[in-house]
């Protein structure tokens, strides 16, 4: 009996690696170090931007902010495979001197909230897996990006601002990843775009440690760099503001692979 049992374990174990050949599932998340520099502006009803409102002003510190992600791949070469990204990005502050903003002055110490909380959907293929310790994909992303901008004037003068925009930003996409010896992993993750006079740039190196292999699961941990740059005209939108800013930051986190 137990030799019989032990076979149909044995059997099971060699299914179940069969089938993560077929079909591979991979997640993470984890907190990510971004800071924010540039500036913002706010455009007239002829869409000619108002004074440049630098960072520095909004007096935005380092934030550490949640990021998750995760991919399936398949075994049908016609079909893309699937990852699906979010990071929440949020800065909050207290101006360090007056501002313009859709023609009215802001006081020093008005209090902002900028948020560009982004989801990204990305269809790719995979041209090498795991090919001589190199994997290759190549696709295309949708970056939905959930914009918020509030201020609270610093006198109390001036009505609040409350304004929000959804961007759905297509992106060129593409992975490159090599695995090391002693289970370690090197992984560059590039996005790029271009529409009008805008551009959108997003990319990623990290390293990352599998802590165990129990088959089916493999468990480790990431560690990397993340740097945005988001230069967005509003008239190319529609929307009534403007951006040129960079979002960069080290990014720590778990992972796990079935």
């Amino acid at each position: 009996m137990s030799k019989l049992l032990s076979g149909f374990l044995l059997a099971g174990l060699m299914g179940l690696s069969a089938q993560a050949d077929l079909l591979r599932f991979e997640m993470g998340g984890g907190i990510w170090q971004n800071e924010l520099s540039g500036s913002i502006a706010s455009l007239d009803a002829a869409g000619t931007p108002f004074e440049n409102i630098d960072s520095s002003v909004l007096n935005y510190d380092k934030e550490d902010k949640a990021y998750v992600w995760m991919f399936i791949k398949h075994p049908i070469p016609i079909l893309p495979n699937l990852r699906l990204e979010y990071a929440s990005v949020d800065f909050s502050g207290a101006s360090t001197e007056t501002f313009i903003y859709e023609g009215n002055t802001y006081s020093a110490n008005t209090k902002t909230d900028l948020t560009l909380d982004q989801f990204d959907i990305i269809m790719y293929y995979n041209l090498l897996d795991n090919t001589a310790w190199t994997t290759i994909d190549l696709g295309l992303d949708l970056k939905i990006v959930e914009s918020k901008f509030n201020a609270t004037d610093g006198d109390g003068l001036l009505e609040p601002i409350s304004e929000s925009e959804t961007l759905p930003i297509p992106m060129a996409y593409a992975r490159l990843r090599f695995e090391l010896p002693l289970d370690i992993g090197i992984e560059g993750i590039g996005k790029y775009t271009s529409y009008k006079d805008s551009k959108v740039i997003d990319y990623l190196i990290k390293l990352d440690y599998t802590l165990t292999n129990i088959l089916p699961i493999d468990i480790g941990l990431e560690a990397g760099y993340r740097f945005q740059m988001f230069d967005i005209d509003g008239e190319d939108f529609d929307i009534d503001t403007s951006a040129d800013i960079e979002i960069d930051g080290l990014f720590f986190g778990a992972v796990v692979r079935f």
